[in-house]
């Protein structure tokens, strides 16, 4: 061996050793940190709900994967259909990588939709990752005469939502708007409370998403019950899981209101989601989103979300923040267009 190649290996040895140790100290200042100390998952809505269960699940096993295994707690922190929380976390929460969100699935949209009362950028938060891409869908009780789109486009249903700020009244007016039903909406229903209502009848039916409903009345689908009709889902095609109902995009009359649809599609990406606040070291922002990945790969939250009869469909931090800077840069046009129909 000659000389230059003595040399040029030599170099190349040396770097590679200086490269895995650079690796190996920012790993161990990872875990020093975080080594005691405690993360806090601040959750933007209520106990009794689908944010409640997947936030208190998630926490179960977050904290053994994160370097220095941290110990980790759970905060709810409802408010403002969501954004209470989510402007707390971007302007008042430490940017230490001790504090993470997860958001209502409007996180993103809310910037355009209730932009006076957002007080942050949601292409500037670090998304660490995405539980569940939801199918969000308009449906009534077992009970209820509609009991297709077709019905809802010709009698009054009653549906229960929570504010005009949620998603759930926002996507039931797009639907009268665009579908042409006929839906009556009843505010002031939160979390589980919404659930009961359509039990008892006082409403018919609502908007959610098949996983929410799931987490918060596992009761309904016990030993493979179904007691919804769910009349439409807003996809782009028909889902394996519900073949037989029709998607917004099949039944929008032209293309301006299929944009309106794939607008509010987008949310499906941060549907579970759960960010760390804008500032945060960006070794630390990695080693959260790496410890995420390995959360929903782990045999003990899997089964507990599958004794809940849900089902992880995950993205990674990277895959949710191309998504949500997507949202966000929406033609102007469009999202003028939408926010004078859901007033």
């Amino acid at each position: 061996m000659n000389k230059k190649l003595r040399a040029a290996l030599g170099t190349a040895i040396v770097s590679s050793l200086g490269i895995t140790g650079l690796n190996n100290s920012a790993s161990a200042g990872v875990a020093d940190f975080y080594k005691g100390n405690t993360v806090k998952i601040y959750v933007g809505a209520g106990a009794g709900g689908g944010y409640g269960f997947f936030g208190r699940a998630f926490g179960k096993f977050y904290g053994k994967y994160i370097p220095g295994k941290p110990n980790v707690i759970v905060i709810n922190k409802p408010g403002a259909g969501g954004t209470k929380m989510t402007n707390w976390a971007y302007n008042v929460a430490p940017k230490d990588g001790t504090i993470v969100g997860m958001p209502l699935m409007t996180v993103a949209t809310n910037q355009h939709l209730r932009a006076k009362k957002i007080k942050y950028d949601a292409t500037k938060l670090n998304w660490v990752g995405n539980m569940e891409r939801s199918i969000s869908l308009l449906f009534t009780w077992h009970t209820s005469k509609t009991k297709t789109i077709e019905d809802a486009r010709k009698r009054v249903t009653t549906m229960g939502g929570s504010g005009k700020s949620s998603p759930i009244y926002q996507n039931i007016i797009l639907a009268n708007r665009l579908l042409g039903t006929k839906f009556k909406v009843v505010l002031g229903y939160k979390g589980g409370d919404r659930a009961l209502a359509i039990e008892k009848g006082e409403v018919e039916g609502s908007f959610s998403t098949l996983q929410n409903f799931r987490a918060m009345t596992p009761h309904w689908f016990k030993d493979g019950r179904n007691p919804i009709n769910i009349l439409v889902q807003n996809a782009n095609a028909r889902t394996k899981e519900l073949p037989n109902v029709p998607t917004t995009i099949e039944l929008a009359k032209n293309e301006a209101d299929k944009e309106v649809f794939r607008y509010m599609m987008l949310q499906s990406l941060t549907g579970r989601s759960v960010f760390a606040p804008p500032g945060v070291p960006a070794k630390r922002v990695n080693a959260l989103r790496r410890a995420f990945d390995k959360t929903m790969k782990d045999k003990g939250f899997v089964a507990l979300i599958e004794r809940a009869n849900l089902k992880l469909t995950t993205n990674t931090g990277e895959e949710v923040t191309k998504a949500v800077n997507k949202l966000v840069s929406t033609p102007p046009a469009v999202v003028k267009r939408i926010k004078k129909l859901i007033k």
